[in-house]
């Protein structure tokens, strides 16, 4: 197909998509009955993070560490880093590139985002008359995954389809000056107290402080520093449903219309010696972010008789509704990080308006009482970031320049940034009068899909399957029980080891003569670990593990290969994932980061691998021959 014929037939599906936006429900009894895996997710810089939560980097994960330190800002006992990374799992379909182009995220500072799951937990704090769920945190409710008898009966789960109750916890992932991870809320707090406590244990311990009027974040480790996130970034979200046919689109519902905070900035952060550092972002004098975007849509299938999750949500199945397709959009307003300013240093980050931008624009719901998803002006959308200038005592020290292009970079039409995807080429980093700079290359030869394609595999990666009538969620919204899901016949969507390469980063160069190449295969397990088959027995014994060959597949890419080349020799690294002939990868949780007081949360969340053991054998690469 030609690429003009695929941008036509792919703006006639959005246009299609849009129409649900603008029509009236004809069915309003199953709109209120019909909640389904009702989920909000953050925006695209905010959502680098959750790479690194769920799939951590290290040979023992499969994922070369590939980061690029800028500048460290030194202040007494307070050090500030900034850097550059690149997560090579792979790009999800739906994944859009950061403000440091695709698969890149900046750190520099930090942050506590979020998905949102069912209704926003904090829904108290951010006073909204739309919901009428407390919030997962201020429920008297049990954690199904811990013990259900408590909520299995009738006037609960009516209540949880009416949206009286909020049955499933958000989960929130943080990044504090390098420290990452993700908890969960247990329920049972009062919302009139001002604030709710959490403490932290890994990667180090912290106590962090939900304030619950203020709608704001502290974190204090054990060391003595405070950390304070004011800086919020707001979503708003239209989760449509419609009954779904085989051969024709029948509307049923009109959208649940959700505005909660997806992420909090660190604004302020102060060391036991009384270094202080502060983060300030490209916001309005309320508070408000004046850029915006528009994610596309978190689009799946669902039948009454085949529910992909495990949320109480996701039971809300009115009796006369067969098939559900579920389509939401999102819009996110933005904050960017403009300075930081730490005792005699100052830094500034300069971006400018992505190109080739045609967002969606929804009109107003009267569902959502009158609230709609703006347009976006120009200059606001999308960002990209140009420059990091550090200056010291108002001298400038060092200059960080980024230069992009565009993944699908020659395709045209309406639809063509449902394509292109921001990519960075390279950077140039001039230090106290010393230059270096690198370059990237990518797998471009398979292109990338649309953002909207449905040709992925069940973790949501790329796998060249277009089929218009089966969509499956991703495991970026999908935090239940994804064992059951990898293997269930019928469910699991084909992986495609050559298709989940594009877009991936292939090659580095350095410059002077100096490469660093990257070659990739699929990440693969043999074992289970036991916290995952004793937690879910039951599913466990009732799936098709053992009918399946082994290894097993699992979503992502993990490193094979690297070369690293100068001018008079090349030096390479092959990665073996069975030294002994047998797979060592091991399907496991990453655990959550606080103390779980009782609750059932160390076990639930997204799935990855670890291998126990991983040989790297190193040597000299001569005309194409090791030794």
């Amino acid at each position: 197909m030609a690429k003009a014929q695929i941008l036509s037939s792919t703006s006639t599906f959005l246009g299609s998509v849009l129409l649900f936006f603008f029509c009236l429900a004809s069915n309003s009894t199953a709109l209120s009955q019909l909640r389904i895996d009702k989920v909000t997710p953050p925006s695209f810089n905010a959502s680098a993070l959750i790479k690194y939560c769920d799939h951590p980097v290290g040979s023992k994960y499969g994922i070369p560490k590939i980061k690029y330190p800028i500048k460290t800002l030194v202040n007494k006992d307070l050090y500030i880093p900034i850097s550059l990374s690149y997560h090579s799992i792979g790009i999800k379909v739906e994944e859009e590139a950061t403000w440091v182009g695709l698969g890149w995220r900046l750190n520099s500072g930090g942050i506590i985002t979020r998905m949102i799951r069912g209704e926003n937990d904090f829904g108290v704090a951010e006073h909204l008359d739309t919901q009428e769920a407390l919030g997962y945190p201020f429920e008297h409710i049990k954690p199904c995954f811990d013990d259900c008898e408590e909520n299995e009966n009738d006037e609960f789960h009516q209540k949880v389809c009416a949206g009286e109750i909020d049955s499933d916890p958000d989960i929130f992932f943080f990044d504090i000056l390098g420290s990452k991870g993700k908890f969960l809320m247990t329920p049972d707090h009062d919302p009139t107290k001002e604030f709710i406590e959490i403490n932290m244990l890994r990667p180090r311990k912290m106590q962090v402080r939900f304030y619950i009027q203020d709608n704001y974040w502290t974190a204090q480790d054990s060391r003595g520093f405070k950390f304070t996130f004011k800086a919020r970034e707001i979503t708003n979200s239209f989760d449509n449903y419609y009954d779904y046919k085989l051969e024709s689109h029948k509307l049923h519902f009109l959208e649940h219309f959700n505005q909660a905070t997806t992420s909090w900035y660190l604004t302020k952060v102060e060391s036991p010696q009384g270094a202080i550092a502060e983060f300030i972002y490209d916001i309005t004098e309320n508070g408000n972010s004046p850029y915006a975007s528009n994610s596309t849509g978190h689009k799946m299938n669902i039948n009454d008789g085949d529910v992909w999750d495990l949320h109480y949500s996701s039971y809300c199945f009115p009796s006369e509704i067969e098939n559900v397709q579920i389509v939401s959009e999102n819009q996110h307003r933005d904050v960017y990080l403009k300075s930081i300013i730490s005792g005699d240093y100052i830094v500034s980050f300069n971006k400018s308006e992505r190109e080739n931008q045609t967002p969606l624009q929804v009109k107003k719901s009267s569902q959502a009482d009158g609230k709609y998803l703006s347009s976006i002006p120009e200059g606001f959308g999308l960002q990209q970031l140009n420059e990091i200038i550090v200056t010291k005592g108002g001298k400038t020290i060092t200059k960080t320049k980024f230069s992009y292009s565009y993944f699908n970079e020659e395709l045209y039409g309406n639809a063509a940034y449902l394509y292109k995807r921001l990519k960075l080429d390279s950077i140039a980093i001039l230090n106290e009068g010393k230059q270096k700079g690198y370059k990237f290359d990518y797998e471009e030869e398979i292109p990338l899909p649309s953002k909207e394609s449905h040709a992925r595999d069940l973790w949501g990666f790329y796998n060249g399957e277009e089929d218009l009538y089966n969509i499956t969620p991703s495991d970026f919204y999908n935090y239940s029980q994804p064992e059951k899901l990898l293997q269930e016949e019928g469910k699991s969507k084909h992986y495609s080891l050559e298709y989940i390469q594009a877009g991936i980063l292939k090659k580095i160069d350095y410059g002077e003569g100096r490469t660093i190449e990257f070659a990739y295969d699929h990440q693969e397990f043999e074992e289970i670990d036991e916290e995952i088959s004793s937690h879910f027995s039951d599913n466990m014994r009732n799936s098709n593990f053992s009918k399946h060959l082994n290894p097993f597949l699992f979503g992502g890419l993990r490193v094979k290969e690297i070369i690293d080349s100068y001018p008079t020799e090349k030096i390479y690294k092959d990665y073996n994932y069975k030294p002994d002939g047998k797979e060592t990868g091991r399907l496991i949780i990453a655990h959550y980061s606080h103390d779980h007081h009782g609750y059932g949360h160390k076990t639930s969340g997204n799935h990855g691998v670890k291998y126990s053991k991983v040989r790297i054998k190193t040597g000299k690469l001569f005309r194409g021959k090791k030794f």
